[in-house]
């Protein structure tokens, strides 16, 4: 009876002796950084490993500044904006992202560090999730500061079947200053021109949705997950701008019926944004050359990073700022210009 008892009390020592070794290895290596910064490995950051990335990118890197938003704020380089804006800059982007996905990182970021710019991309499709809604699934218990509910990074199957090797195959390459700008960057990876228009289409709506038809949606995504950070932190610059589209992705709302309902988030962002003395907002959505031009993007919506260079630039000196709405609502005038003609003409006319 004793022995199986002893068996029994061994066998138990053993397990738990063994996952116990398991979670430490992972603290000690961290794979993600949740803990430490990597120091004697090239850590896993890239967009299949974002959502568990970003959250020890926003612990663990030392800086004062951050680029937030979707995938096309992802070719933005931190050298650059530390050296136009002031500051030492990180990316903590979310591609395909919501507005709560950004709520996240900010949120992080603000615990963990004393924040004092945040160049915010707003994607007007970030805005219309439920407000709880994420881009795709989030590891919250690496956003939280419960540090036991990291068990399940501790002994998670891909932490421990995949990064965890992938850490030690790279032992010994170091990661450097440049990581800043390389996490996430796509840049050089596709073709630009007629190519982008892949995605578009340029037919007649059939059920256009009213231009009200997203705008309580917006309102409580800019409410809880913006408003909230830029009001909660009046020392904290806050750069807002939104992106420059193709002008074939204004058509392609148009095509699909969003259009009136997609531009009205425009004024309604402004009107919510405007008025705080810690927010500046830009506007690069009718930037003629910019957008007018196939050969700057990849597909309807997707830019190079020389158009994210440039814009950390026009931010640096103050260009393209939007003091007033009608300055908002003369463009919203050319954007919705521009899809019209399309869809009248039936396809890309620039």
């Amino acid at each position: 009876m004793m022995k199986r008892k002893t068996w029994a009390l061994l066998s138990l020592a053993l397990l738990l002796g063994t996952i116990g070794a398991i979670c430490l290895t992972v603290i000690v290596i961290d794979p993600f950084q949740v803990y430490h910064l990597a120091t004697r490995y090239m850590p896993p950051i890239d967009n299949t490993t974002q959502v568990y990335a970003n959250a020890g990118i926003a612990r663990s890197y030392d800086y004062d500044s951050a680029v937030v938003g979707t995938s096309v704020t992802e070719n933005f380089r931190p050298t650059q904006m530390d050296a136009l804006l002031g500051g030492r800059f990180i990316k903590l982007c979310t591609s395909a992202g919501t507005a709560y996905n950004h709520a996240l990182l900010m949120d992080l970021a603000f615990r963990t560090h004393d924040v004092k710019r945040i160049v915010y991309g707003l994607d007007v499709y970030s805005f219309i999730a439920k407000v709880d809604q994420t881009g795709s699934d989030v590891p919250m218990y690496l956003y939280d500061d419960n540090l036991f509910n990291d068990v399940s990074y501790w002994l998670n199957r891909s932490v421990l079947g995949s990064f965890l090797p992938r850490c030690l195959k790279a032992w010994g390459q170091k990661q450097d200053d440049s990581i800043r700008d390389r996490m996430y960057n796509w840049a050089g990876r596709d073709d630009y021109g007629p190519i982008a228009l892949y995605t578009a289409s340029f037919t007649p709506p059939e059920n256009p949705l009213p231009a009200d038809a997203r705008t309580q949606l917006a309102q409580e995504n800019l409410n809880a997950h913006l408003i909230a950070y830029i009001t909660a932190h009046p020392e904290t610059q806050f750069d807002i701008f939104f992106p420059p589209y193709s002008a074939a992705e204004w058509a392609t709302m148009q095509s699909k019926g969003t259009l009136e309902a997609m531009l009205a988030l425009r004024g309604l962002c402004f009107d919510a944004l405007s008025g705080y003395d810690n927010v500046t907002i830009y506007d690069f959505s009718a930037r003629e050359d910019w957008v007018l031009d196939l050969n700057n993007y990849k597909d309807t919506l997707h830019y190079g990073q020389w158009i994210n260079d440039a814009m950390a630039e026009c931010i640096a000196g103050g260009e393209y700022t939007v003091s007033s709405r009608e300055t908002l609502d003369a463009a919203t005038k050319k954007l919705r210009a521009w899809a019209n003609a399309q869809i009248e003409a039936g396809g890309w006319i620039f």
